[in-house]
């Protein structure tokens, strides 16, 4: 596979991870039916209630897909490493949702009945599921760019700023000497009474 072709494939990854992170936060994770005597009916977790950390990779993803593509191979390696453990982070925390929706919403519950020890029952949609291959998408994105960062290398040299400046400069060779470029030489001529751009009069 070139190394176009594996860039391209690596933005696709971070792009896909990131949308569907980004969408699936804003979606119901968790339905909670509260009873209770204070307060009863249901409420709608979002992804961005039970796991805040989806939508903050999905945001951290896209900063690093840039540093991946616009810097070196150091550069590019540590920005991969962030990926990788990012995607991770956010897979493991839509896995807890999975496995223990009831701590995942307790902060909700609370926020919206304003006690705590409701009695509830808790339904888990689908959406975590997408939470995870999220993170999982964007954990190969790293995972790659880590792999290849030898051989990607990073922007153009068209890119790159100059050291000094776009044209070169000629200088004259060594012991040559230009009254017209040297300000001691003029000022000397000046004192004697000569016209320093007199070109005959030069020595």
């Amino acid at each position: 596979m070139s190394v176009r072709r594996q860039k391209t494939v690596f933005a696709a990854l971070v792009l896909a991870g990131a949308a569907l992170g980004f969408v699936s936060a804003s979606r119901p994770w968790v339905r909670v039916a509260v009873t209770d005597l204070a307060a009863s009916g249901t409420l709608r977790v979002t992804g961005r209630q039970a796991a805040g950390a989806v939508p903050a990779v999905a945001l951290v993803a896209l900063a690093g897909a840039v540093a991946v593509l616009t810097t070196r191979r150091v550069g590019q390696v540590v920005a991969g490493a962030l990926l990788a453990l990012a995607g991770a982070a956010a897979a493991t925390v839509s896995l807890g949702v999975l496995r223990s929706p009831m701590a995942a919403v307790t902060s909700a519950v609370t926020a919206a009945t304003g006690r705590t020890g409701a009695e509830v029952t808790t339904v888990v949609t689908s959406w975590p599921l997408a939470g995870v291959v999220s993170g999982v998408l964007i954990a190969l994105a790293g995972c790659l760019a880590v792999g290849r960062a030898r051989a990607w290398g990073g922007l153009s040299a068209r890119y790159d700023t100059p050291a000094a400046t776009a044209r070169t400069v000629e200088r004259p060779a060594p012991g040559a000497t230009d009254a017209d470029d040297d300000p001691g030489l003029v000022w000397d001529r000046l004192t004697r009474g000569e016209d320093p751009t007199d070109r005959d009069a030069l020595p």
